[in-house]
């Protein structure tokens, strides 16, 4: 299992940040190559227990993936499980205000399984490249 933790800060305040991280609308813009996201649970997107499936598109090639919100906790953590073939992980988002916006945090845990474990050894450099890009699209669209 490799795990990557990669920190951004926006001049937005943790309760706007929050606010965002919790709509399912928000994790469809950033989230990289996510073309669709549909909840699958009742009540918040975001509430302990929530699930939604989405799908992402990789050079035309489509992959569902599953996710269940693990953990939330307001204006301060969300993190999930999620679920694609081959691949588990779970990931989510720390908040730490600062004086002037908010820290974020993204950590990232990949678990290959089945055939994809021949490529454990590549499974840190493709979570940082998804940590670099996630939060690269997550400040484009906290801040527009």
């Amino acid at each position: 299992m490799a795990r990557i933790e990669s920190r951004l800060f926006v001049s937005k305040s943790i309760e706007d940040v929050f606010s965002f991280l919790s709509k399912r609308e928000s994790h469809l813009r950033f989230i990289p190559r996510m073309v669709s996201l549909t909840q699958t649970s009742q009540g918040d997107f975001a509430q302990v227990g929530g699930t939604s499936e989405g799908m992402l598109n990789y050079f035309g090639i489509k992959i569902p993936v599953g996710y269940e919100i693990t953990e939330n906790v307001t204006n301060q953590k969300l993190s999930m499980n999620g679920k694609m073939p081959y691949v588990n992980f779970k990931d989510g988002y720390l908040l730490n205000k600062k004086d002037n916006g908010t820290e974020i945090t993204f950590w990232l845990e990949l678990t290959p399984f089945g055939y994809a474990k021949i490529f454990s050894p590549f499974a840190g450099l493709i979570g940082k490249v998804h940590a670099w890009e996630t939060l690269r699209n997550l400040k484009r669209e906290i801040n527009s």
